[in-house]
């Protein structure tokens, strides 16, 4: 094995286990209590917000890796998204497509109310259809993630 195959399937392990925690998270937030009180809305938009960490943990990951380092700049949360939906030629394919990057732009924006704004401002109307879709938002994210990691690795012997 060379060291770009072996540093390939270290990155490949990383986000695996980042993924593990994403479907932990996703579980933990399918059993919440759907009270639209103080505490219930900070618990499961604290629980939003970790979602969209762990994705942005593993697009940080790959833009140090593979883009030559994270965006700079106030808007960096949003460009190392958009980066993504991006293919570099003879670097790398797409990440993710821009569909899944435009659903990801809704978690981000209640990552910024939630980090930047208190959760005291979290709304219940905003918080549902995140809530409802972070599901799917995260088995599109699995998949999208999966099959650019299998190019990353490459097919595998035996």
């Amino acid at each position: 094995m060379t060291l770009d195959e072996a540093f390939a399937r270290r990155l490949a392990a990383e986000i695996e286990h980042e993924l593990h925690g994403l479907d932990a998270l996703r579980d933990e937030l399918a059993s919440a209590p759907r009270d639209d009180d103080t505490f219930a809305l900070r618990a499961r938009g604290s629980m939003l917000h970790d979602f969209y960490c762990g994705v942005e943990r593993i697009l940080v990951r790959l833009a140090e890796e593979l883009n030559g380092g994270v965006p700079q700049g106030e808007r960096w949360h949003r460009q190392v998204v958009t980066d993504m939906t991006l293919e570099i030629p003879d670097v790398r394919p797409a990440v993710i497509d821009a569909a899944l990057a435009e659903e990801l732009g809704d978690f981000l924006r209640l990552r910024h109310v939630f980090r930047n704004l208190y959760g005291s401002r979290l709304q219940a109307e905003r918080m549902r259809p995140l809530e409802e879709r972070l599901p799917d938002v995260l088995a599109a994210f699995r998949r999208q993630i999966r099959a650019f990691v299998e190019w990353m690795v490459g097919p595998r012997a035996g």
